[in-house]
């Protein structure tokens, strides 16, 4: 979505300089911005969600580490005992080994889904509740276009100023 929002940041102001009205433009187009780190600072729910969720991570990471640590630990028992073991024993203490790194690498592919699954829980609420708000005080405003100063999205466009289709129509009629 944040991917979304600078590209349709970028393509206004390419299709704004290209038609070279990009000041007169820019001058009838009311523009406002927002700072989400700031709201993440001072916003206490925004600012518990924040910490929930890097505590989340952080648990993660440890958890991460431990399972390697287990792993190294018992690689490295193997290769110690290697030559004491028995053939039955050294293939049980491998097969051991290997369902322990089969169960550490399936842990790690699920490790996106559970943080995004986290994210979605504890900050996505409330990032909803950011972009209610921005676009209502747009609208009322009738401000056309609001960017997040922290990290240069596009939190809100008025659908009056998307020259999409304008540039579109002038690429198929060739236009330059």
């Amino acid at each position: 979505m944040r991917q979304n929002n600078n590209l349709k940041l970028i393509w206004v102001l390419l299709v704004m300089m290209v038609a070279g009205t990009g000041a007169a433009l820019a001058a009838d187009i009311p523009l406002a911005v927002v700072d989400s780190q700031r709201i993440t600072q001072e916003y206490e729910a925004a600012r518990d969600a924040q910490e929930q969720y890097q505590k989340f991570i952080r648990d993660l990471e440890l958890e991460v580490a431990d399972k390697e640590r287990e792993l190294s630990q018992l690689m490295e028992e193997l290769e110690s005992q290697k030559l004491l073991l028995g053939e039955a024993a050294l293939a049980t203490k491998y097969q051991e080994f290997e369902t322990k790194k089969a169960a550490y690498f399936q842990f790690r592919e699920g490790i996106d889904q559970r943080a995004e699954s986290e994210f979605l829980t504890r900050i996505q609420p409330i990032l909803d509740q950011v972009k209610t708000i921005v676009e209502r005080l747009g609208k009322e405003k009738k401000i056309g276009l609001i960017v997040d100063s922290a990290s240069m999205a596009v939190l809100y466009l008025e659908a009056d100023y998307d020259l999409t289709n304008d540039v579109l129509a002038a690429l198929a009629r060739g236009d330059d």
